[in-house]
Formats: structure tokens, sequence, C-alpha cells
């Protein structure tokens, strides 16, 4: 239902990029901070929320249950968010089983960020995404098409504020993008013990944000700015002692460490990291230019 056969070159749509013409581009870096900064905000003001979808296992069954979500509010036909149709869009993945994805449901139900549908059929519970929880996931989309708009100028942003529909569209496709993603939901070993744990990707994003592009000694160790690990504990709602264990599972893998001239992480890190990073961006960007086509397609028809 959500093929996605877009030409990067098509007239009248913003371009489709790849991971390699992202982090190719001059202004990939600029494009990234912007993101990152952004969401490192969200994170400070809203940790509760975002601890519910930020390892890796919920940002799976979240990004499903947005797939089932946007699809059937853009057509009654396709199938509801249920515990049974959510855990086959995410059963190919490996990280969940049946129970993982109903208590999943029944937790994210008890704070709100979901409520069930009525149904006729009382034995098959059935939701939708709470009017917050859809206010969220529009905003994230927004943030990264503002990142890819300074990267290549296309106004993508300007495009959904006059048509938010755009971003209805947008959401099952660049879920299914992900969804299909190995590469994005098994990471790369370096970046991984952050990645699955649930403020390890702010303190990843906060690791890689200030990198300095000279590699200052011959193992290829990037200096980096870092804060405090209490610091960084205070702004997302955890212990010292978890960031201090998450960092201490980077240094052990020979990817994060301390020197005379501060902090450093490997430049393999860095470069997975940004290759991760870019497939995302790739995604939204596909994502994007389909929900474009849909928009048009659709005012034809009411033509």
């Amino acid at each position: 239902m959500h093929k996605v056969d877009i030409k990067p070159d098509a007239p009248d749509m913003a371009a489709v990029h790849t991971v390699e013409t992202l982090v190719a581009s001059p202004k990939f870096m600029e494009c990234l901070t912007f993101c990152n900064e952004t969401l490192l905000s969200i994170h400070q003001q809203l940790p509760r929320e975002v601890r519910y979808v930020a390892d890796m296992r919920r940002w799976i069954m979240t990004h499903g249950a947005l797939k089932l979500n946007f699809a059937h509010q853009l057509d009654s036909r396709s199938p509801a968010l249920t515990a049974s149709n959510l855990y086959r869009e995410v059963v190919h993945t490996g990280a969940v089983s049946p129970n993982t994805v109903t208590n999943y449901l029944k937790e994210i139900e008890h704070l709100g960020y979901i409520e069930a549908l009525p149904r006729g059929d009382r034995r098959l519970r059935a939701y939708r995404m709470s009017a917050f929880s859809e206010r969220m996931f529009y905003h994230y989309l927004t943030v990264h098409l503002n990142g890819l708009d300074i990267l290549d100028g296309h106004k993508r942003s300007d495009g959904a504020q006059s048509d938010p529909k755009i971003l209805t569209h947008m959401h099952p496709v660049f879920a299914s993008l992900m969804l299909k993603d190995a590469a994005y939901y098994h990471p790369p070993a370096s970046i991984a013990p952050l990645v699955h744990s649930t403020v390890g990707i702010s303190v990843l994003n906060e690791m890689t944000r200030k990198a300095d592009s000279e590699y200052y000694d011959e193992k290829e160790k990037v200096s980096v700015s870092l804060d405090s690990a209490n610091a960084m504990a205070q702004r997302y709602g955890t212990s010292r002692g978890n960031i201090a264990r998450l960092l201490a599972k980077v240094r052990a893998a020979g990817d994060y460490g301390q020197s005379d001239k501060g902090h450093w992480v490997s430049k393999q890190l860095l470069q997975e990291y940004y290759r991760w990073q870019a497939s995302k961006l790739a995604h939204i960007s596909a994502a994007y230019a389909h929900a474009l086509k849909a928009r048009e397609i659709s005012r034809i028809k009411k033509i």
C-alpha cells in the first residue's frame, strides 16, 4: 500500500537523498547539529515522554504503531493498531515477543499516549494515538524536515506547514522504510550500547555534536566536548550511575575515553554514527516526496 517509487530528480519535488549524498554534503553537519540540538532540547523538556520511545526495542514498536495508526487514519480499510497487528509489523526485527507488544500497548495506554477505539467486537482491542502523541510525532518529523531544508534549501517545512496533511501521509511511509532498514534497527557495535538504552541516544548525540574534525593521534581518536555524567543525568531525568555505566560500555569497546586533551571518541564510532543518522534523514526525504505526491493526487481527484 505504501510502496515508494520516487525519482530524486522528478520535477516539482524535493530531493530524495541517499546516505551517500547526505554524508557527502558540505551542509550535512549543520543539518545533523540542528536536528540533534532540537531533539536534545525536547528530551530535557519532556524526559518521561522521550524515555518511552528512546531505546531501540520501544523505538521499533513505536514506529510499528505509528505506521498502523496513520495508515488506518488515511484509509479505514487498513489494519488498525492492535497487539496482533503490531506484532506482525515488527516480528521480523527479532526484538519483541507477543507479550512484549501487549505489555507495551498497555503501558502507553496507561500513560495516555494511545486510547482505545470503540469497537463492535469487544474481544479485539484497537487503539489510536492520542492527540498529544500525534502532535509530538508531527513535531519530530518537522524537526527533520527543517534539517533537510538547511542541507538543500528545498523548503519542505514550509510545505508541511501550509498543508499539515503531508505529515499524516509521511508517517506510515517513514515508519515502513525505517522498519525495513535492518542497518538502522541493528546499529553498528560502536553505538549499539547507547542506542539500546533509554537515555543513550541523547548521550550519543552529546558525545558527537561537538566533534573536532582534526584527528589528534595515530589511533584516530577524535576530540569531543562532553559534559559530566552528573550534568547529563540531571538533564535527562536519570541517575549519574546510569550515565556512567553507559559510557563505561563504550570505553570498554575502545570507542570512547579521556586523555590530557580531554574527551575523545573513535573515528569509527563517529563515521558509523553519521551514516546511521543519515539513513534516518534519507528515509525522511523519501517519505516527504511520497507524501507530496499523494497530496497532489488527492487534489486532482477533487477537481
